[in-house]
């Protein structure tokens, strides 16, 4: 029973002992308190704390943590350096300038953390005035920087500088690229959009724009692009309207500019070096700036031919059985007849083969009306009408007309050339048999449409041999304008 004891008063001994042995190892592995602002999607080390916001929200919070053990509380104070940014700037080779105290106000220049803290915020409110007085295209940066009033509590090296700028909407013009043209009311109009850098969302922003008929402008643009462009005549065009509004939180908007159709016409014959239309923004809301190099955007206005293909020629919509290949009295056997359609007209080839030919053994009635869908609209200054040395001479005076839509009977046409072409007199001299020739069909009235209706008035040979029925051949009727 003695020796029971004794081990009895030697365990209580022991245990005591055994236990005050034992260290809290449960902060090994956590890391010291610090503060710091947060590095919310993970490029604050490769942007070195460069941080963008917009202004036009009333404030901008930002927020700071605590991090590690949890041990200490402190006060932390946010303040504008001038020395730090100065230190940041010689150190990276940058040249960011302080953003003048009169365009911003803290919301807070303390936060008070305590042991179990972990998150504040604090924040800033802008004087838009101000703000928007500065120049635009000056790197402005407000320099936060955190200090820690505790030695227990220090401010991480890496994140406690933010370099805060305020980013304010630039507004540019482009041409667009997805639906370049439109025609309404028979005016021709390239489309186009203002854009800004970053959206707006408290206030819509108006753009006002205008046709700038500076010629230096052309001049610059030729010397820096090796063009060649004129300047366009006074009135040749104008903007649809003298400004667009892009909505707030939306970040571009529509804007047209409209040739004029007589001033076209009149200066055609500068159509084929090419004009150039400089459209230039005029002003802006307050609160946004013009792009430097993006307040103007340029128009080309060059004729080009247009003109169908031999795998897409343009679409018949009226007269597809005026040609050979369905002549009621045609010999059904004879197989060459079928390639002679009326797409023959459209399809942008000339040669002999790919002519149309009308009946030729039924009796044609004059007018022959054609009707076709050129797949876009244009605007044309010239019809090129081809045929060959075979036949030409055969059809020479026309009526052309214009449509922007198609509804039958019921389209609204406008005339835009009528009368005879012009032609050499030549019929078939030796060795020129089916050599093709060019001729220029002019327009007397500018129009633009989609839809052409071609008319070949009468023949031009008494109906008798070759002619006989109103015979004829006629290789290829093609656009030139834009």
């Amino acid at each position: 029973m003695k020796i029971n004891i004794w081990k009895l008063l030697l365990a209580a001994l022991v245990v005591p002992a055994a236990m005050g042995a034992c260290t809290d190892e449960r902060n090994n592995f956590m890391v010291d308190d610090s503060v710091s602002f947060v590095d919310s999607d993970g490029t604050w080390a490769e942007n070195k704390g460069y941080v963008s916001t917009p202004v036009y929200n009333e404030k901008y919070e930002f927020p700071v943590v605590k991090n590690g053990k949890g041990l200490s509380g402190t006060t932390v104070r946010i303040e504008a350096s001038e020395s730090a940014l100065d230190a940041f700037n010689e150190a990276n080779g940058t040249n960011y300038e302080l953003l003048p105290s009169n365009c911003y106000q803290f919301t807070a220049t303390e936060l008070r953390f305590s042991e179990k803290e972990v998150r504040k915020f604090a924040g800033l409110t802008w004087k838009m005035s101000d703000v928007t007085a500065l120049d635009a295209y000056t790197d402005y940066v407000i320099p936060i920087q955190l200090t820690s009033s505790s030695n227990d509590v220090p401010v991480s090296e890496d994140r406690g500088l933010m370099l805060l700028h305020l980013e304010i909407a630039k507004v540019s013009m482009e041409l667009s690229t997805d639906e370049a043209t439109t025609v309404k009311n028979g005016t021709f109009i390239y489309n186009g959009n203002v854009k800004l850098s970053t959206t707006v969302p408290t206030m819509d922003v108006e753009v006002k724009y205008a046709v700038d008929t500076d010629a230096s402008l052309v001049d610059a643009y030729n010397k820096a692009n090796g063009t060649s462009y004129l300047a366009a005549p006074a009135g040749f065009a104008s903007t649809v309207a003298a400004s667009s509004v892009i909505a707030a939180g939306e970040s571009s908007a529509a804007f047209g500019c409209q040739l004029n159709p007589d001033k076209l016409l009149e200066n055609v014959d500068k159509l084929d070096a090419g004009v150039l239309i400089p459209v230039r923004i005029s002003a802006v809301s307050d609160g946004t700036v013009i792009t430097k190099g993006g307040d103007v955007v340029y128009i080309p206005v060059v004729n080009k031919e247009f003109r169908g293909t031999d795998a897409e020629p343009w679409a018949i919509l009226e007269g597809e059985e005026i040609c050979y290949a369905n002549d009621p009295g045609r010999d059904p056997n004879a197989a060459w007849i079928n390639g002679y359609v009326t797409s023959n007209l459209f399809n942008g080839a000339s040669t002999g083969g790919d002519s149309w030919i009308p009946w030729w053994v039924t009796p044609n009635t004059y007018p022959i009306t054609i009707v076709a869908d050129m797949g876009a609209a244009h605007l044309v200054s010239y019809f090129k009408i081809e045929d060959t040395t075979d036949s030409q001479g055969a059809y020479l005076d026309y009526e052309i007309y214009l449509a922007e839509e198609y509804n039958g009977d019921k389209t609204e046409w406008t005339l835009v050339a009528s009368g005879m072409r012009d032609w050499d007199g030549i019929y078939t001299p030796p060795g020129t048999v089916g050599v093709t020739k060019v001729y220029d069909y002019p327009v007397q009235k500018m129009a633009a449409g989609r839809y052409l209706k071609f008319v070949i008035v009468k023949p031009e040979y008494a109906q008798t041999g070759d002619y006989l029925y109103g015979r004829g051949k006629l290789a290829d009727v093609q656009g030139l304008g834009f």
